[in-house]
C-alpha cells in the first residue's frame, strides 16, 4: 500500500528496569550473528552455517570442540580486539569477510544494547555512539527526556514514562528474527506489521490463489452455459450437474477469498465465517468425489440405477465430508507453525477417506471398461479409458502430497525448515489440492463438454456391436431431434443396471433395444381378439 512499510515493532516497558542486548536480522544473515573463533582467529566463512553454527564437516575432519562462538561484546571480547568499548553490550556482528572487506547482508542488521533507566528515561548504545560521532556536547541531559532517534537500521522512540519502542523497517522480503538477551527478567512486546495487511506473510498468497480460482471457475461456468445453450435439446443430465458443480466451486472459491480478505483487514478470522467456509469446502470435495464415483460405476451412462450400491456411495461421501471438516478446522484454527504428531490428527482421516474413494473409483472404472469392451462400445470405452488414466496420475500426485505433507508437518518446527520454506506454506495447506483438483476438473470438463455428439454418452447408445452402433448413429442423424421418443423407448435394465439376455435371434450380443414392427403388432392383436371370442362363445 502506498505510504506504508512493513515494520517490526518492539515495545519495552521501563518496569522492570533491565539492560537488553537486541538483534534484528533476516535469516540468511543469521550465520553472521556472533563470531566463531578458533585458536585466536576467526573461523573461515565457508565453515560457518546458519545461526553462526560451526560446520565441522567442512574443516577436513576437525573437531568443533576447539571453536568458541562469541555473541555479546563484553570485556573479554574487547580484550581480544573483537569489538570496542563503544559497542559494549551489543550483539557481535561478523561484518567483515575473510579478506577484511565489508560484508554484504541480505537486509540491514540491527544490533543494539538497550539500557532502561531505573528512574526516568534510558538510552541505547547506538544512540550514545551516534551522538559521540556527531560530537554533541550537551552531556547526559539528552537521555533524560522523551525523544525519537534514528539509528543504523531502526527508529527509537522514548516515551515520557520511559517506555522504549523500537521500529525496524523491512525493505526486503524474508524470514526475520528478533533475538534478545539479558542478565535479568524483562518484558517486551513484538509485532510484525506487513505492508499488505494483517495476515501473516505466509498466509497472504492464499488471497490471490482463491481470487484467481474464483475468476477461473466463473469464466468456465459462463463458457459451459454458452455451450449448453447451443445444444440445449441434446444436453445430458450429467452435463447439467457439472454446470451446477462449477457454479458451486465458484461460490466456494469466492467465500474462501472473502474469508482471507476479511482476515487480512481485521487481523482476526471470523469464527462464523470460518466454520461456514470449511463446511462448504468439505461439501464441495465430497460432492465432487461422489459424482466421480457414481459416474465410474456407470450411472447415467451405462446403468440407469445403482440400487443399494448408491447407499454405500452416500455413506462414504458423508465420511469424507466429516474428515474434510476436521482437516479444514485444523488448517483454520491451528497455528501453522506448530508441528508434531498432533498435526496428523486432521491429515490421516482425510487421507484414508480419499484413499477409499480412489480405490473404489479406480476399480469401478475398470469394471465399467470391461463391460463396455464386451459390448464393443468404442466411444464410451475410449472416454472411460482416458478417465482411468487421468485418475491414476491424480492418485500418484495425491499420494505424493500426503507423504510430503506429513514430512513437512513434522519437520516445520525446525527453524531451518521454516525459514527456507515459509513462502510455500500456502502451497502445502491450500495450494496443491486446489490446483490439482482444478487441472483434473478442467480435463474432465473438456472431455464431457456439451457438443452435437452428446447422444454418444446417453443410455440410448447401447448397441451390441459396431455395425449396430453405426446404424444407431445414422438413425440419430436421420431424425431432426436426438430426443425422438421412439429412440430407446424399450430399453430394459434391472435395478443394478445389468443387461437382460436377448430374447430374439435377430439381436446380437447383449443388445437391449427391441423394435417391433407394425405387422407383428397386428398379428398379436388378431390372436388376442380370437382368444377373447373363444372365451365369450364356448363350444
Amino acid at each position: 500500500r502506498k505510504g506504508r512499510r512493513s515494520v517490526i515493532e518492539i515495545e519495552v516497558p521501563p518496569v522492570p528496569p533491565s539492560d537488553i542486548a537486541l538483534a534484528i536480522f533476516n535469516f540468511p544473515d543469521s550465520k553472521w550473528i556472533g563470531l566463531p573463533i578458533r585458536n585466536g582467529a576467526k573461523v573461515p566463512d565457508d565453515e560457518v552455517g546458519e545461526l553462526g553454527a560451526y560446520i565441522s564437516s567442512r574443516n577436513a575432519g576437525r573437531d568443533a570442540s576447539d571453536v568458541q562462538r562469541f555473541v555479546i561484546c563484553d570485556n573479554e571480547t574487547i580484550t581480544m580486539n573483537l569489538c570496542t568499548e563503544a559497542d559494549l553490550g551489543r550483539p557481535l556482528i561478523n561484518d567483515r569477510d575473510d579478506s577484511g572487506n565489508p560484508r554484504s547482508f541480505a537486509s540491514v542488521v540491527y544490533s543494539d544494547y538497550l539500557m532502561l533507566s531505573r528512574s526516568g528515561i534510558g538510552y541505547t548504545r547506538l544512540e550514545d555512539k551516534e551522538r559521540t560521532d556527531k560530537k554533541e556536547t550537551d552531556g547526559d541531559a539528552w537521555h533524560a527526556k522523551a525523544r525519537t532517534t534514528v539509528v543504523d537500521g531502526a527508529t527509537l522512540e522514548w516515551a515520557a514514562d520511559g517506555t522504549l519502542t523500537v521500529r525496524y523497517y523491512v525493505n526486503t522480503t524474508g524470514f526475520y528474527c528478533v533475538d534478545a538477551a539479558s542478565t535479568g527478567d524483562f518484558n517486551a512486546r513484538v509485532e510484525w506489521h506487513n505492508v499488505n495487511g494483517l495476515l501473516p506473510a505466509s498466509e497472504y498468497p492464499k488471497m490471490h490463489v482463491y481470487m484467481g480460482l474464483m475468476i477461473a471457475y466463473i469464466l468456465i461456468a459462463l463458457a459451459w452455459a454458452f455451450m449448453s445453450w447451443r445444444v440445449w435439446s441434446e444436453i445430458l443430465p450429467v452435463q447439467n450437474q457439472l454446470l451446477g458443480l462449477i457454479v458451486l466451486l465458484a461460490v466456494d472459491m469466492g467465500m474462501n477469498f472473502g474469508f482471507w480478505k476479511y482476515y487480512n483487514s481485521t487481523g482476526t478470522p471470523s469464527i462464523v465465517y470460518s466454520v461456514f467456509t470449511l463446511v462448504i469446502d468439505a461439501g464441495r470435495n465430497s460432492l465432487s468425489f461422489f459424482m466421480l464415483l457414481v459416474v465410474s460405476l456407470g450411472w447415467g451412462v451405462v446403468r440407469p440405477s445403482l440400487g443399494k450400491t448408491m447407499i454405500r456411495c452416500v455413506l462414504l461421501a458423508i465420511v469424507h465430508f466429516t474428515a474434510g471438516c476436521l482437516y479444514g478446522a485444523g488448517i483454520l484454527f491451528r497455528d501453522p507453525h506448530e508441528s508434531g504428531p498432533l498435526g496428523l490428527i486432521y491429515v490421516i482421516p482425510l487421507s484414508m477417506s480419499l484413499s477409499l474413494f480412489y480405490i473404489w473409483i479406480m476399480s469401478s472404472i475398470i469394471t465399467t471398461i470391461n463391460m463396455l469392451a464386451e459390448r464393443q462400445q468404442t466411444y464410451k470405452l475410449a472416454m472411460y479409458t482416458r478417465l482411468w488414466r487421468l485418475l491414476l496420475v491424480c492418485l500418484v500426485l495425491l499420494f505424493g502430497f500426503f507423504v510430503l505433507n506429513i514430512v513437512y508437518t513434522l519437520s516445520y518446527s525446525r527453524i531451518l525448515v521454516a525459514a527456507r520454506s515459509w513462502q510455500w506454506l500456502w502451497f502445502w495447506t491450500d495450494g496443491w489440492l486446489n490446483l490439482e483438483y482444478f487441472v483434473a476438473l478442467c480435463v474432465i470438463l473438456y472431455w464431457w463438454r456439451p457438443t452435437m455428439e452428446n447422444y454418444r454418452y446417453g443410455l440410448e447408445e447401447l448397441a451390441g456391436d459396431e455395425i449396430e452402433a453405426a446404424e444407431r448413429e445414422q438413425a440419430f442423424i436421420d431424425h431432426d431431434s436426438f430426443d425422438n421418443p421412439r429412440m430407446g423407448e424399450n430399453l430394459e435394465l434391472d435395478d443394478m443396471g445389468e443387461m437382460p439376455k436377448p430374447r430374439s435371434a435377430s439381436v446380437s450380443g447383449d443388445a437391449v433395444q427391441f423394435v417391433i414392427n407394425d405387422d407383428d403388432d397386428d398379428e398379436d392383436d388378431d390372436r388376442a381378439d380370437a382368444a377373447t371370442a373363444n372365451k365369450t362363445n364356448p363350444p
